[in-house]
């Protein structure tokens, strides 16, 4: 993707949701590791790009929401309708209180952060993002995380469903490989966000990006 134009952010407005950027998800080691997640992770950049970010909208007055998977052991009720499912049960993933659910070094939650936790990919099904997002007046959401034709796509179509201002910051995100990656950033989030880059965004706060 090359630069990205200049976007408008109010930040009285927004708020930032890091989704899943958890060790089993994205990291060396994770119980997804194989899947090539922890390369495509690296190649993004992420963590960095998404640590910078937080720490600019915390300076900025702007929310920041950790959208983590959970599970407890052996994941009961968890609905194994789809192999994305299917998956955390077999690979013992994302269990509450490991160093797989624990999100990744450089990502954790900080005072005055929020946490919500899911079950199923879409950061809004069966969690209080909503009613969080209303109590604190905010209609625009900077989506980042892993992974982008997942749970940041799903997260980003209802977002916009539901009446949200979506904002994807595509050097924010991560997936399996930059294929499955660019196929979600050109295509399916083209007509329910905007995408951009994480220096557009924090040009658009006010906030400086790296040198």
């Amino acid at each position: 993707m090359g630069e990205a134009e200049r976007i408008d952010v109010d930040p009285g407005r927004a708020a930032l949701i890091i989704q899943d950027l958890q060790n089993d998800v994205m990291a060396d080691g994770g119980a997804f590791a194989d899947s090539g997640a922890p390369q495509h992770a690296k190649e993004q950049n992420v963590v960095e790009n998404v640590k910078q970010l937080a720490e600019a909208c915390r300076a900025a007055g702007i929310p920041v929401i950790h959208v983590h998977y959970i599970v407890e052991e052996g994941a009961p009720g968890l609905k194994l309708n789809a192999p994305l499912f299917q998956g955390v049960k077999e690979a013992n993933a994302l269990v509450r209180g490991t160093w797989g659910a624990a999100p990744v070094d450089g990502l954790e939650p900080q005072e005055g952060d929020f946490v919500v936790e899911k079950m199923r990919m879409n950061g809004w099904q069966g969690t209080n993002l909503e009613l969080l997002l209303a109590g604190l007046g905010r209609d625009t959401v900077v989506v980042t995380g892993a992974w982008t034709n997942m749970s940041v796509e799903h997260t980003a179509r209802t977002g916009a469903d539901k009446g949200f201002f979506v904002i994807v910051p595509e050097d924010g995100c991560s997936t399996m490989s930059a294929e499955w990656h660019n196929a979600s950033i050109n295509f399916a989030l083209q007509n329910v966000s905007t995408v951009t880059t994480c220096a557009a965004v924090l040009e658009a706060i006010g906030a400086a990006a790296p040198a």
